[in-house]
């Protein structure tokens, strides 16, 4: 189907082609985006078009400031073995933790009534 595109479009489509810097390139695009007429003979044009500016995007968007950083504690994935650990969750923490010493009595283990105040 004819897109039936105005003679506006033709000369801004000449200027993106003669563009070099990427925000030429997107100006000129956005500007075709909005002289096209909307119809369905420009539906793939118009998908060309925002296809054509999103890579343009991506081009121009470079990222500034530090890049990323592997943690200290990180540890590489090696091999195919997989560990799974079954039963209560403080079960699983008990093989691998030193025992708990038992705590000592604080109290004396023969229990004598204290002295009475007054003469029996």
């Amino acid at each position: 189907m004819p897109a039936n595109l105005p003679p506006q479009y033709f000369e801004v489509e000449k200027r993106y082609r003669e563009a070099r810097s990427v925000s030429e390139k997107l100006k000129y695009l956005e500007e075709m985006l909005a002289i096209m007429p909307k119809h369905k003979g420009t539906d793939k044009l118009k998908a060309d078009l925002r296809r054509r500016l999103a890579q343009l995007k991506d081009l121009g968007a470079t990222r500034k400031g530090p890049g990323r950083r592997t943690p200290l504690y990180l540890v590489e994935r090696e091999g195919v073995g997989q560990v799974a650990l079954i039963g209560p969750p403080i079960a699983a923490s008990l093989p691998f933790s030193p025992p708990l010493p038992r705590p000592s009595p604080s109290l004396p283990t023969t229990l004598t009534p204290p002295a009475a105040p007054w003469p029996a």
